[in-house]
């Protein structure tokens, strides 16, 4: 009778993976209609097929690790977004970790794909491991009730990466005029695998830091280094797209773990969906997150601040060891993480995520009962954290660059055992502080004598991005009466109700997010008070966490959208436990089903229909959009060089207090050099060019004579010039590069090559 049995729940489990099967089928089938609807053209859709092999794969990483610590947040939940964000943590510990065997790999053996073997690898051992775990106990594949509401937020989410790959696929993206180096920069860290140190060929160390790049890396492993530029420019809306989704999963999992009815899940499902599309859709600045392009890597980082924030809501889902372990561990090492993305991040995390990190941590950190539990496990958390974050930064070349300028030792570490080269530069920040008296006299000013605005401005600040005053004012209030909502509900409703701890949960988190927006503004305020803009680096770390602080303003008004239909939810089925009502039904009607049907379906034409609008090109000085038809045009006239061949392009320069900042292509090149094939002579810190300053360009093309420029042009090898005929009379050798003609700069012949635009490339005989 046993065998019996066991054969029969076998037969059923089997019955069970094949309907699954057919159902994954028809989702597979419906996702390819979906995608075509959003692609207009072949490199579209192959980024989107890319971009969804990335996600799922970090999400299969993240599963393992959840699994492999036994923590189950809500079963039949995906989390799909939730758990990409662990596994995009993952699988930077194993690229750090690996980096190695990786160097081996490249440098030893002089073989390829170091690092997207690594992340298959990885995705492979996890794969094998929950294969062998599913074959252990094939009966425990039962999904729970109220799971398909669960898929809402990977659906709304998924159209969302859908769109935003379709946007970026074939535009320049919201990292900067410099993105053509960015995107240089990750192709170098793709194609070495570890931890690279120098600036592209070259001996230099390198100058800027590698996080954005290294994110980049770990995303496009599916291209094997094609579509690296789309990739890239995704990065900061991709990031944002994570935490947000990953807490709209978790917030769902938290309203099925109070007990709420499935009637009024569906409802705070489709609510949410229909006021995040809006916001996605009215407020276009979600998608470009920039109203300009002067930007960089700081832009991704928003999934770095939120995860430890998501990791403390997990220890409220899952009260464990484990899960306290996880979140320390991560608090410590997405700090590391902000550092290694840029400089000014670091007053970002100090001041947005520790405080909301603290707030919804403190009950799951009181509630560990022992003195061990409550130093002992934060104690472990944040120092395995730290040591990687550490290991992180060390292997960082731009913290090895400033430890090389102020270190003598650390300087003949690099010169003599590394054997790299190190351009010094002036890091002197202290006369801008003016010491500890200008320090108090700011926070005098800033916290009492200055004029104070009202908590609900700084709390929630003006967003102009998304939606007008009017809405602004009313989200305000709306907030204040949740606040007071949940705090009625935490004192009338018994302690044994489910309820009771989901307005806990709820008011921690508005009270969390709502304090550390007050923190990073204020915060923002002081540090531009006291560095001003004396110097290079005091004037970026005042405008960049300002500039930060604008986002996160933006990206608090959808989190507060989506704990206030929560705290809505919750409240009304509350009333309806307090008045007697009957206990919630097994399932929803299914006219609830059609109505989520009918808002994701709104919400698809909604984001196929919108234009995302961008920088006005006439103030960037550059053509929007670029077709993929005209992209192919640029590589086509690209291929016609010598593979040899070092080309000069047409820059200005970007110089800040006499220092130089960024060298930035001029005109309609500009738009083209991001999906170019080769690095190009004068975009500072790519290729030869690296050593290059730019005052280096104003003293060779603006005040050097026609011998002092063709000397120049002679010792970096130039070989061809890339320049557009533009709508000019005098001709292209008669025209200016600053001060000088391209027929001063050697100009010789016919063009080699033409591309899209009046793009042109000459040979030049310097």
């Amino acid at each position: 009778m046993g065998a019996g049995a066991q054969g029969l729940d076998r037969g059923r489990t089997l019955d069970v993976l094949k309907t699954r099967m057919r159902s994954k089928r028809w989702l597979f089938l419906l996702y390819l209609v979906v995608v075509a609807l959003f692609a207009r053209t072949r490199w579209q859709f192959e980024f989107m097929l890319l971009l969804t092999v990335s996600l799922l794969t970090m999400s299969l990483i993240g599963h393992r690790l959840l699994t492999w610590l036994g923590i189950v947040p809500q079963p039949g939940a995906p989390l799909l977004f939730f758990k990409a964000l662990l596994g995009q943590f993952v699988l930077i510990v194993a690229w750090l970790l690996c980096s190695p065997l990786t160097y081996a790999w490249t440098q030893g053996l002089g073989l390829p794909w170091a690092l997207p073997l690594l992340v298959m690898g990885v995705a492979g051992a996890a794969t094998w491991s929950l294969l062998k775990d599913r074959g252990r106990g094939l009966s425990g594949g039962n999904v729970a009730p109220g799971s398909a509401l669960a898929w809402v937020p990977a659906v709304l989410g998924g159209l969302v990466c859908l769109k935003l790959a379709a946007y970026y696929s074939m535009r320049a993206g919201s990292l900067g005029l410099d993105t053509h180096q960015h995107i240089a920069f990750s192709l170098d860290l793709f194609r070495a695998g570890y931890p690279k140190l120098s600036a592209g060929s070259t001996d230099w160390v390198e100058k800027y830091p590698k996080m954005l790049h290294l994110l980049t890396s770990l995303w496009a492993w599916p291209g094997l280094g094609h579509h690296m530029g789309p990739f890239l420019k995704v990065q900061p809306v991709l990031q944002a797209t994570l935490a947000l989704f990953a807490l709209f999963e978790l917030t769902g999992c938290w309203l099925r773990r109070s007990l709420v009815d499935l009637r009024l899940q569906t409802a705070f499902a489709a609510l949410v969906s229909l006021l995040w599309c809006y916001v996605m859709v009215r407020g276009t600045s979600y998608l470009y997150p920039m109203p300009d392009l002067n930007s960089t890597g700081r832009l991704a980082a928003f999934g770095v601040l939120l995860a430890p924030t998501l990791c403390a809501v997990l220890c409220w889902l899952v009260p464990a060891r484990a899960t306290q372990l996880l979140a320390w561990t991560l608090f410590a090492f997405a700090g590391a993480m902000a550092a290694k993305l840029n400089p000014s991040l670091v007053i970002g995390y100090a001041s947005y995520a520790v405080p909301l990190f603290a707030v919804v941590m403190l009950v799951p950190w009181w509630k560990t009962g022992s003195v061990g539990g409550r130093l002992g496990r934060p104690a472990l958390g944040v120092l395995a954290g730290g040591l990687l974050g550490g290991l992180l930064l060390a292997c960082d070349p731009y913290y090895l660059q400033l430890l090389a300028e102020v270190s003598p030792t650390v300087h003949q570490f690099v010169e003599n055992t590394l054997g790299l080269r190190v351009l010094e530069t002036s890091h002197d920040i202290s006369s801008a502080s003016g010491g500890l008296a200008r320090v108090w006299e700011v926070l005098r000013w800033e916290l009492w004598y200055g004029p104070q605005p009202a908590l609900w401005d700084q709390g929630l600040p003006a967003a102009a991005q998304i939606f007008s005053a009017k809405l602004l004012w009313a989200t305000r209030v709306a907030a204040v009466l949740s606040l007071l909502l949940s705090l009625a509900f935490m004192v009338l409703l018994p302690r044994r109700q489910p309820q009771r701890n989901g307005f806990v949960l709820l008011f921690v988190l508005q009270v969390g997010a709502l304090l550390a927006v007050v923190i990073a503004l204020r915060s923002s305020n002081i540090i531009s008070l006291v560095l001003g803009h004396e110097t290079l680096q005091a004037s970026l770390l005042s405008t960049y966490t300002q500039r930060y602080v604008d986002l996160l303003a933006m990206y608090s008004v959808p989190i507060h959208w989506l704990l206030l239909c929560a705290t809505a939810v919750l409240g009304w089925d509350a009333l309806r436990s307090l008045r007697g009502a009957p206990a919630a039904a097994d399932a929803a009607p299914r006219w609830a089903g059609w109505a989520v049907l009918l808002v994701l379906l709104a919400c698809t034409f909604a984001f196929r229909k919108i234009d995302v609008q961008g920088p006005p090109p006439k103030s960037m000085g550059w053509t929007l959009p670029v077709t993929e038809k005209k992209v192919r045009q640029f590589r086509a006239a690209e291929a016609r060089l010598p593979k040899d061949a070092v080309v000069l392009a047409p820059a200005y320069s970007k110089v800040l207090n006499g220092r130089e900042d960024w060298v930035l292509p001029a005109g309609e090149i500009a738009s083209y050099l991001p999906f170019g094939a080769r690095d190009y002579l004068f975009n500072v810190r790519l290729g030869s060019g690296y050593s290059l300053q730019a005052h280096d360009l104003d003293a060779a093309f603006c005040h050097a004579s026609r011998a002092d420029a063709r000397a120049l042009l002679r010792r970096q090898g130039i070989t061809h010039i890339i320049a557009t005929r533009g709508s000019a009379r005098a001709p292209l050798f008669d025209r200016e590069y600053c001060s000088l003609s391209y027929r001063d700069l050697g100009i010789w012949g016919s063009e080699v090559s033409e591309g899209p635009d009046g793009i042109v490339f000459y040979r030049i005989l310097p």
